[in-house]
Parts: C-alpha cells; structure tokens; sequence
C-alpha cells in the first residue's frame, strides 16, 4: 500500500508551517495546526540524532581526521558533484510523471523546486513529508499545477522510487557478493547480508506493484478521507470536508496517468533508478578523496543498505547519526587500513555535501519565494485538472 500519509501531507500543503506562512498559502493549501507534541518529538528526535552523529566522530583521532582533510584541500568541491547529478536525475524522472497529467514545466524550474524542498527535506525532522507537501505548494504557487495533479504526481513517484529502490537492491546482491560476505562475516559473522539484500529487494518490488495497483482502483485519498471524517477533532472533520473534491481528483488523476502514460512512466523510473546508482557512484568518490580506493561493486556491498536505513528513519534529518554509524560500520568491516579516521573523514566530507545543497536550496526557497505563477506555464484550472490527461 502507498504510503497516505503523502496525500494527507499534500492536499493540506504537508506540515508547511515551519516554512511557509499560513497567510501566503491558498485555502487548498493550508492545513490543520500540529499538536504541541508533535514539536517536542521533534526536538527529541534531533538531539538523539546528534548525539550518533557525535559518538561516530568521538571514536575518530580528530587531528588525523582533520590531516586527511587538509590534503584534500580545494578538492572536496568535487564532493557536491553527484549529488547534483542525482538530483537532475530524480527530476527528469518526476518531469515525465507530470507530463502524463498534462502539467508542463520546464526541467530547471522544476529542478529549482526540487532543490528549494531538498534543503527541507535535509535539515528537519520528517523532511520528506515537509519537502512533499512543499513541492505542492511551489507548483500550485509558481506554475499553477492544481493540488490534485502534483499531489497524484508524487503519489505516483512514490511507488516508482519503492519498485527502483527494489531494483538497485536486487542488482547489488548479484554483482556484490564477495565484499557482502566479508561484510556478514565481520559485523554479525554470518552470511546474511546479501540473502537479506534480495530478500527486501524483492519485497520492494512487490511492494511497488501493489501500490500501483491500489493506485488503479482509484480509490486511495476517498479511503483516507472516509477515514479522516472519523477522527475526534470537529477542526479535523471541517477541514477534510473543505478537501472532498480534492481527494477525489487525485485518485482520478493518479488511476489515469497509469493507465494512459506507461511509456512515459517507463522513462521516469530509468530516471529514478539512475539517481540510486548516482548515490552510490557518490559514495565511491568521495571514498576516493579521502584515499579509500575500493571498487564501485564493494560500495554497492553497503551503500544500498545504508540509504534503505535512511529512509526507514525518514522522521531524522538527513539521516543523521544512523547514516554515519553504518559508514563506520561498514567501512571497518571491510578492513579499510586506518577505517576510523578516514570513515570519519568520509562523514564529514558527506555531510559537507549536504551543507553546500542545503544552503543552495534554501537561496532559491529564498529567493523565490514570493514569484507567482509563471507566463510560460498557464494556470491548471479545477475544470481542467479533473479532466483526464490528454483530454481537450
């Protein structure tokens, strides 16, 4: 089953408060207050996360952690480049999902969304969820998509980044078998690693094409609306009942487009699946800045597995503690010569990364924040994102 949390968080703007005035946003795009509670987990969350991120460097000579840095030098720029890669990567493939809705928006404008809600998705607590619902409110706001359509967008990447994820998986237990049994025999001195890899590669896939088909029977965002109407709040149930139409179109929308769009989707997800491939070749470079020169196989050994943690512990920013603990890991496992310290300095050069897409993000979140709709993409009307794509 796709994950409904991503329609509730985008029919009502996702939790967009932190970053986006409840003024400025439509009444389609504004949603109910979060609970006191919800704030503390956070701040619980993040300082936990933090304390990992800590403990990982704690168990690192720091002075030759910060030598290893220093021979990089300039060098460590080249650190930010795969990213950027992927993330072109992952936005050609939601381009194409949006071109089977008929929302036409050029690809660096879409890429200047897609960076905006990165620097959220890396820098809060439950970032995806935030990053989503914003990614509807930036193409309601600057290209006119309706809510519906770029609502059933992201439903539909959704299940192609699960089945893709599941895909990289797969190909990661057939060509990295002998570093996964190093890998098994060092940490937990059994070879599970890669027969557990398979095992969620395969649910993954099976997994994504459940969702598609739950997602044909159009009937998703009305069960989650039925549902919603049942909660306690009075301010809930008015607040669904604003949002019927809403959570219709998108069932509709997303039914169609995967039924009408399949070579498009085809070419979406080889998009999608090249930025999972994209972060590993990531994971090889800067291994190799730090002076880890192992092959791309040995990085498809453990990079796969990491990135399934991150997103498992989607609610911690950036995956923070729990990425960088499962690098040491690795790393250690595979008899890396000095493991500790350039496992150290392969966090921070990552987390570097991170810093440099998160400040770029949040200068074009800044900086065009206020632009409305553009004159080369039309608003998308009720009438017109109702009707099924490609219909006159």
């Amino acid at each position: 089953m796709v994950d409904t949390t991503l329609y509730l968080g985008a029919v009502g703007g996702g939790k967009v408060g932190a970053v986006t005035p409840a003024a400025e946003a439509p009444p389609s795009l504004r949603q109910p207050p979060q609970p006191v509670w919800v704030r503390w987990m956070r701040a619980v969350v993040l300082l936990l996360s933090v304390g990992l991120f800590i403990r990982v460097l704690w168990m690192a000579d720091l002075s030759n952690v910060g030598k290893l840095l220093a021979q990089i030098g300039p060098l460590a720029l080249v650190a930010v480049i795969p990213y950027g890669l992927e993330v072109v990567a992952d936005t050609a493939g939601w381009r194409a999902i949006l071109l089977g809705l008929e929302a036409r928006v050029a690809l660096w404008r879409l890429l200047g969304v897609r960076l905006s809600t990165e620097a959220v998705n890396l820098s809060f607590p439950g970032g995806p969820f935030l990053a989503d619902g914003l990614k509807v409110w930036f193409l309601s706001q600057r290209f006119g998509v309706a809510v519906a359509e770029s609502t059933s967008s992201l439903a539909v990447k959704k299940v192609l980044q699960i089945g893709t994820q599941g895909i990289y998986l797969l190909v990661a237990a057939a060509v990295s078998g002998p570093w996964m049994r190093e890998l098994s025999a060092s940490l937990v001195h059994a070879g599970v690693l890669r027969p557990l890899v398979f095992s969620i590669g395969v649910f993954l896939c099976l997994f994504a094409a459940g969702g598609v088909a739950v997602l044909l029977s159009g009937r998703v965002a009305e069960r989650l609306w039925s549902l919603l109407l049942r909660m306690p709040s009075r301010r809930m149930k008015e607040w669904v009942r604003a949002r019927q139409a809403t959570f219709f179109q998108i069932d509709t929308h997303s039914r169609d487009v995967l039924r009408s769009h399949v070579p498009g989707l085809a070419f979406a997800a080889a998009w999608i699946l090249v930025g999972w491939f994209m972060e590993s070749a990531e994971t090889w470079v800067i291994l190799r800045l730090v002076g880890v020169e192992i092959p791309y196989g040995a990085v498809l050994a453990f990079e796969p597995v990491v990135a399934l943690a991150r997103s498992v512990v989607f609610f911690v920013p950036a995956g923070l503690g729990v990425q960088d603990g499962g690098y040491m890991a690795a790393l250690r496992g595979l008899g890396i010569a000095d493991a500790t310290n350039r496992a150290a300095a392969f966090v921070l050069l990552k987390r570097f990364k991170e810093a440099f897409w998160i400040a770029v993000g949040w200068a074009l979140f800044l900086a065009t924040r206020g632009t409305g709709p553009s004159a080369a993409a039309p608003p998308t009307t009720e009438a017109s994102s109702s009707a099924a794509p490609g219909a006159p």
